[in-house]
């Protein structure tokens, strides 16, 4: 009977450290910052945070929304310039202080002439600001497949 008894702790021990050991190798990637939805997201140091960029358009070169968020962590309002590779000029937008700027139809409105690739692929956004240099995203392109997306869509140019 002693024998099982030391068998079943040494069993429960060695159950128990394995557990400790695997845990403490885990990282608590919770607390890691993503992109939880279909947008990608950046940080410009300290000073501006951009959430969920996305672009939606029906098709290469056609017209193109831009969705998402930009966050300013300071107490002074922040100028942000959006330039997206291979399109002419860009947008200049002011974050208020402390606040969030909502990119889309429902907010601020963004729009870009002509989406440079098909929905599905990627292209580069330059997000910059006077004070915290700029940042590149490789920003999805996406149309209407999605229901939560079709109704912000352009539409389709006529042929």
């Amino acid at each position: 009977m002693a024998r099982s008894t030391r068998r079943l702790a040494a069993a429960l021990l060695l159950t128990g450290a394995t557990a400790l050991g695997v845990g403490a190798c885990s990282p608590i990637t919770t607390m890691n910052s993503y992109a939880p939805s279909d947008g990608v997201r950046g940080d410009l140091g300290d000073q501006l945070r951009v959430e969920n960029l996305m672009i939606l358009s029906p098709a290469e070169g056609a017209e193109g929304t831009v969705l998402g968020a930009l966050v300013n962590e300071t107490t002074s309002p922040v100028d942000v310039s959006l330039a997206i590779d291979g399109v002419s000029g860009g947008q200049q937008l002011s974050v208020p202080a402390q606040d969030t700027l909502l990119l889309g139809p429902d907010h601020e409105t963004v729009t870009v002439p002509t989406v440079p690739v098909a929905p599905g692929a990627v292209t580069s956004v330059q997000v910059s600001t006077p004070e915290s240099g700029s940042i590149t995203l490789d920003v999805p392109v996406l149309d209407g497949t999605l229901p939560a997306y079709e109704e912000y869509v352009p539409a389709a140019p006529e042929e």
